[in-house]
């Protein structure tokens, strides 16, 4: 497929983004809010690190999805990974808009608890509406990888077990989330880059 080179890289570059960030994560910040809120304010330069970088790892995912849907030649199979690069994008602006309040909101809620040891009762509402935008993201990349599976099976110079993994894949981990209630081993977010990037690393090397 002409651009495969491209367009592999890219959705493998999209996971490696998105560790450059990640790596840095601290299991302090997923303590009850107020100890997660003194760790994010002594952490202030790495908390805003760590989430440019995962906004700029969902927006080259985003993209690779995008290119994928051009390159390949069986118009179902373009169509299905349109559908594919659709969803994942819709999920990916919730996670954005959920990253915008991690990065002014929350550094605000976190020099508060610093300064006097109050957490308000409006900042924790913002944070659950924050924590469900991220919840979407995860279900519409789940559900994006089981369509871009599909694509995968239409699209001849791809192999049936790599779009057979996409489906079942994505299909077990949302009803996975679902089943744990956002909260177990389907919730780490570098869950939503993996069979992207698996998809681009095969491009790469055939």
């Amino acid at each position: 497929m002409e651009g495969s080179v491209l367009v592999g890289g890219v959705l493998v570059a999209g996971l490696g983004i998105f560790l450059v960030g990640a790596s840095a994560w601290r299991l302090e910040y997923q303590r009850p809010l107020p100890e997660s809120l003194l760790a994010v304010h002594r952490d202030r330069r790495r908390w805003t690190w760590i989430h440019v970088w995962m906004v700029a790892g969902v927006l080259v995912t985003s993209a690779g999805l995008a290119g994928l849907a051009q390159i390949l030649a069986e118009p179902i199979a373009s169509a299905l990974a349109g559908m594919a690069a659709a969803v994942y994008v819709s999920g990916g602006v919730c996670w954005i808009a959920s990253i915008a309040f991690r990065l002014t909101v929350v550094p605000w809620a976190a020099e508060r608890a610093a300064a006097d040891g109050d957490v308000s009762d409006g900042f924790i509402v913002y944070d659950r509406w924050a924590g469900a935008l991220y919840c979407v993201h995860m279900l519409s990349a789940y559900a994006a990888s089981a369509v871009l599976g599909l694509a995968v099976l239409q699209s001849d110079p791809l192999p049936t077990w790599l779009g057979w993994v996409g489906v079942g894949w994505g299909l077990a981990f949302a009803i996975g989330l679902v089943a744990t209630r956002f909260a177990g081993p389907f919730n780490p977010p570098f869950w939503a880059h993996l069979y992207t990037a698996g998809v681009g690393a095969y491009l790469l090397l055939h």
